[in-house]
């Protein structure tokens, strides 16, 4: 047998006189990144590096191989780009003397989140830490190959989304490793279908562990956010932006909006400027209803308002519905035994709380099961019968009797079809018949000549479109049919929705068609919600959901009240009152006054009586969305920018700095490998 290499993809050997990989058709002569190192380059003198799989502010993963198991591992290597560059036709990296007390600092930080890991690494939720070791002036850490799939991609081979059922069996553990994590001290801040990932046991695997640094905007290292799964927090390297707990819920509950609905969720950022995140259960209407709301209130803009812990979270997700749906079919429950007191489930219904168990996950078991996950049937007594029906004597000469009558049609067919062949036609009476027969399968309509009707074949049915948003049903559905939309508030649908069509669900119309639509402009009527307590963005939210859509926020100039709370409401320049009927039909808006937040406070005048002045000008959020019925803005409000802290100059020195940079080795071992 000939000298055999490996592939750098894939870590099979093959001929060594072959230049492409037959098991994965990987080419050694394709270039790689000069900043990043060359396949091939050996490690410690254990490990072989191979192609570079991803990269971002932190430093670089490669595939790698440990030579002396001969296994697959992953191996992550430390180099922030932004602070150091890498020694031409080298693995050396280079550090800039500017950069050098940031790139020691956050090396440090670096080493002891995976210290912290492979303290974890009987998890089998979390990829396990093999090995960690300084070499070339940075530090590496070695993990085991995830034998998996992405999230992501097992999501698009799944029709894009998950059902209740799957999720409330594969997460749990996945629910029970971050809240060890937290116990421990660490946030995650990217959980996200590109970091989760599923193996072929069914089992979920975290990934992407990087500083903090690395999952906050503007913190001294190029981000990486993943969009629609970064809470707002992470945008922000401020003070006032405290992360936490809660930073992961929203994390965990956006994945869980994108396995069940199939759609990304709406990015963070852009929720802060026009919040229109539809909720879980408008998607899909089959993920139950307490599901759906807990989610979204893990997904709350406000950290403070939001699901604070993943315990929390789960004993929402898992706890039974206030008015459960009665289930024809039951499961047979296991009876303990007289003798023994029964078990409790130490999950919690799914949830394993990580002050009382060890870090082995729980075993896998359907933790939740949807209120109807069954047909209903009538008479359930009738379905053993059903099972053992015996065949009766016209079941047994139906079939016969109906091969025989569609013989003798086809033959009068043919017959007809003869005839006509040899008896000259009646073009009057044979027109006739022929328009006769295919009446029922097509519509008449207009072509292009008014002078010659065409025919359009009926052979698309009609969908059901009550209860859809209509901008949504309208672009799906606008190669099919022509829209005509009505407007009319409905006090029993949502603004935008559809609650009525002309034409029937399921019926066989002609592509082109035209159905007209009744869609809701929202509630004729609400009432004025209370603002004690509440700021100005919380009493906005307020007014949105109880229905009042034509109001202005507008900034009192009095001088006297708390800062950025509300002080009065006017409606055609009267005081109203919370809880006064508001119409929106009318066109009259409301006027929600407020004190600004940097208003300087005042001891307001003995009148009894303020009447708010019209020259003071309209509020404008933080977020900077106004709503529709604010147009004006006469003096915008300012907010301050957060100016990161420490920002690097960046002066570039060509030599490399002589003294390597120092890694302590990990506990229990010689030259940090992980005992």
């Amino acid at each position: 047998m000939g000298e055999r290499k490996y592939c750098y993809r894939c870590m099979e050997k093959y001929d060594a006189g072959l230049s492409v990989c037959p098991s994965c058709g990987y080419d050694e002569n394709t270039p790689h990144d000069p900043q990043y190192i060359a396949p091939g380059t050996i490690l410690h003198d254990r490990y072989l590096v191979g192609i570079l799989l991803e990269y971002n502010g932190e430093g670089a993963s490669y595939e790698g191989l440990d030579i002396s198991t001969g296994c697959r591992v992953m191996i992550r290597e430390y180099m922030p780009i932004n602070l150091c560059t890498r020694v031409k036709n080298k693995a050396v990296i280079s550090v800039n003397y500017n950069n050098l007390a940031k790139y020691k600092a956050f090396m440090a930080e670096y080493t002891e989140l995976n210290k912290s890991l492979a303290r974890l690494r009987n998890n089998s939720n979390i990829t396990p830490v093999l090995d960690m070791f300084a070499e070339n002036n940075t530090t590496y850490t070695v993990f085991e190959h995830i034998e998996g799939v992405k999230m992501l991609d097992y999501l698009k081979d799944n029709a894009g989304e998950l059902s209740w059922e799957q999720v409330s069996k594969i997460f749990p553990p996945l629910f029970t490793t971050i809240g060890i994590l937290h116990n421990a001290g660490m946030i995650h801040r990217a959980i996200s279908p590109d970091t989760v990932y599923i193996t072929s046991k069914g089992e979920l695997k975290l990934s992407g562990f990087c500083v903090s640094a690395v999952r906050t905007a503007n913190a001294g290292l190029e981000y990486e956010l993943f969009k629609g799964y970064a809470a707002p927090e992470q945008y922000s390297a401020s003070s006032s932006s405290r992360q936490g707990s809660w930073t992961d819920v929203y994390g965990v509950c956006a994945l869980l909006y994108r396995a069940l609905t199939g759609c990304m969720p709406v990015d963070s950022m852009s929720r802060l400027k026009h919040d229109d995140l539809c909720e879980p259960a408008v998607l899909n209407t089959k993920i139950p209803q307490h599901v759906s709301r807990v989610i979204m209130e893990g997904m709350n803009l406000a950290g403070r308002d939001r699901i604070q812990t993943i315990t929390e979270l789960v004993t929402r997700l898992f706890e039974a519905p206030s008015t459960p749906m009665k289930s024809t079919f039951t499961s047979p429950m296991p009876v303990p035994p007289q003798n023994e007191a029964p078990q409790q489930d130490p999950y919690g219904g799914g949830y394993q709380d990580p002050g009382q168990q060890q870090y082995a996950p729980p075993p896998v078991q359907p933790y939740y099961q949807d209120p109807a996950p069954y047909p209903q049937y009538d008479d359930v007594g009738d379905y053993d019968d059903y099972r053992y029906e015996k065949v009766n004597t016209v079941d047994r000469i139906k079939v016969p009797i109906i091969i025989g009558v569609l013989l003798l049609a086809i033959l009068m067919i043919i017959a007809v079809v003869i005839m006509q062949m040899i008896i000259p036609k009646d073009s009057g009476t044979s027109s006739s018949s022929s328009s006769s027969s295919v009446s029922d399968n097509v519509v008449t309509g207009t072509s292009e000549d008014p002078t010659e009707p065409t025919t359009l074949k009926a052979d698309t049915e009609m969908p059901d479109l009550v209860n859809k948003f209509y901008e949504l049903t309208e672009e799906k559905y606008r190669d099919f049919f022509k829209f005509e939309a009505i407007y009319e508030y409905n006090d029993s649908y949502e603004a935008d929705m559809i609650f009525e069509q002309s034409i029937e669900p399921g019926t066989q119309v002609a592509q082109g068609s035209v159905v007209k639509v009744k869609v809701s402009k929202g509630k004729e009527s609400a009432m004025i919600p209370d603002h004690s307590g509440l700021t100005v963005s919380q009493y906005e939210n307020r007014l949105k959901e109880a229905g009042i859509s034509n109001y202005s926020l507008i900034a009192s100039n009095s001088g006297y009240g708390t800062p950025n709370t509300i002080s009065s409401l006017q409606i055609d320049g009267k005081t109203v009152s919370p809880g006064s009927y508001f119409s929106n039909k009318e066109g009259k808006k409301l006027i929600v006054y407020y004190t600004p937040a940097d208003a300087v406070v005042q001891t307001p005048a003995e009148s009894s009586y303020y009447q708010e002045p019209a020259s003071s000008q309209e509020y404008v959020p933080e977020s900077s969305y106004v709503s529709e019925s604010s147009v004006v803005q006469e003096t915008p409000v300012e907010t301050p920018v957060d100016t990161p802290v420490d920002t690097p100059v960046d002066t570039p020195v060509d030599t490399p700095v002589d003294t390597p940079v120092d890694t302590p080795p990990m506990d229990g071992g010689g030259e940090g490998n992980v005992g």
